[in-house]
């Protein structure tokens, strides 16, 4: 370079111009919108999924009754409450009598719908402080708490046979159905939640071995019977 004149300064904009720099800026907000959108949906989809898993462990599917799940934590309940205040509580053990014949003869449908009608017949005879849950297959129990009268779950037991063993209307035809009833009353204090379960299912199977369509109460001796 011989003298200042044989510098030349060449000048030319720059590409990172606001002209330029707003499509990638654009581009860019445009993906974390849509991020956010997405991560939104996800987690309304894992809460969808979590609420309807927690109705499916809570309430059978078929009949809308409460599962056995939930049948234990509310019998745990019900049995301290009743050795706080010397209460008693019961529970009733039912089996839909000859039900694979009809599911054989008749077809899963009219299965399905013998277990609906009998459910509903179920939560009619009890009170709303009862628990009526189903077992899975054609076997449902009910949870009678804040028992004073001793014969009271006999009776409920009574007054379900009947009611229970009315046909079950199906495809313009009716369906002949009948049950069998455990019962098991647990005095203030006196049992836990696996010994009552224990114990009505004895007395239940009692009742389907003599004949069916009958109820059985739990007497001592049973077990060893």
């Amino acid at each position: 370079m011989r003298s200042p004149a044989d510098l030349i300064v060449v000048q030319q904009p720059s590409w990172w111009m606001p002209v330029h720099a707003s499509l990638p800026l654009t581009l860019a907000l445009c993906g974390i919108l849509l991020a956010l959108g997405w991560v939104t949906i996800l987690r309304r989809r894992i809460r969808l999924c979590e609420e309807r898993c927690l109705q499916l462990a809570q309430q059978d599917a078929l009949t809308g009754l409460a599962t056995l799940l939930v049948l234990e934590d509310r019998l745990g309940v019900a049995l301290e409450a009743a050795k706080r205040h010397s209460a008693g509580l019961a529970l009733l053990m039912l089996d839909i009598d000859r039900f694979r014949h009809i599911n054989d003869t008749r077809g899963h449908h009219a299965g399905d719908e013998v277990l609906r009608v009998t459910a509903g017949r179920i939560l009619q005879a009890v009170r709303k402080s009862d628990t009526v849950a189903r077992m899975g297959g054609d076997g449902f129990v009910v949870l009678l708490p804040d028992l004073i009268d001793p014969h009271a779950a006999e009776n409920v037991a009574t007054k379900l046979l009947p009611l229970l063993a009315a046909p079950v209307p199906f495809a313009h035809d009716e369906l002949t159905v009948s049950v069998s009833i455990g019962v098991c009353v647990a005095a203030p204090g006196e049992l836990d939640a696996e010994e009552l379960l224990k114990k009505v299912d004895i007395a239940l199977s009692r009742a389907k071995a003599k004949g069916k369509n009958r109820l059985e109460v739990f007497l001592p001796g049973m077990a060893e019977a």
